[in-house]
């Protein structure tokens, strides 16, 4: 009872740090330059051409997408921490989740001029929780952008094992790759694996905690095969329910 006492707090202190990590470091970077653009925009408008201000709004743009996305995980985050997220299962298409996340993400890509690409083959039904499953794929195709330099390819799709009654889900890119140390820290929380873009996106590191955590509700899990420079593979199953 005392090791297993032991465990939970040094989890909870874990959790704790990377909640202030997060709030003093990661959130802090995109809000400072949203006030910073802001600013220079605002107090020197008239000296600027129309490219020029195009080019602060669409920085203005990015680094308030940014900050959108690392609170929206934040906040998913926490209510998972407080076990308040339910886990409520319905039959739907994985096509459809993937085919509804490329359409969402279709831009970010565009922007590094990524190949984003999917092979769903045939029709594939899927008794789980929609809202987890769509989460955890818009996280791993937006973090294969992030890692993946301009001109690259990333491709997503499902594969449906019968002999093991599971549905595989992947999501595979050709960018910098993960070091063989570090894979094995990425679903930790007591691991600080908050890393920046190839061109300098901010994260948090939770995306890939959330991951695991609805990968599991749902039965299934989640692993990564990767080299350093050719690119990195994500791949988590699904169980086969009737």
């Amino acid at each position: 009872k005392l090791a297993e006492s032991y465990k939970e707090i040094k989890l909870m202190n874990a959790t704790k740090d990377k909640f202030f990590s997060i709030i003093s470091h990661d959130l802090k970077a995109p809000f400072n330059g949203l006030l910073n653009l802001s600013e220079l925009l605002y107090e020197q408008y008239e000296d600027f051409d129309n490219d020029k201000r195009k080019h602060f709004i669409k920085l203005i743009y990015e680094s308030s997408k940014t900050t959108f996305d690392l609170v929206q995980n934040l906040l998913t985050w926490s209510v998972s921490q407080r076990k308040m997220i339910a886990y409520r299962p319905e039959h739907f298409s994985i096509n459809q989740i993937i085919s509804e996340n490329v359409i969402l993400l279709e831009s970010q890509a565009h922007k590094k001029e990524i190949s984003l690409t999917k092979d769903c083959g045939g029709e594939t039904s899927i008794l789980g929780d929609k809202n987890m499953i769509s989460t955890v794929i818009r996280n791993l195709i937006s973090n294969a952008i992030k890692f993946t330099q301009k001109e690259g390819t990333v491709e997503i799709g499902v594969k449906t094992r019968h002999g093991v009654s599971q549905h595989e889900i992947y999501v595979k890119d050709t960018g910098i790759g993960i070091s063989e140390g570090k894979i094995s820290q990425l679903f930790g929380i007591e691991h600080n694996c908050t890393t920046k873009g190839t061109e300098e996106e901010e994260g948090t590191g939770l995306g890939l905690i959330l991951c695991k955590e609805f990968v599991e509700k749902n039965g299934g899990k989640i692993w990564v095969e990767s080299e350093v420079g050719k690119g990195s593979s994500f791949m988590f199953t699904l169980p086969i329910r009737k």
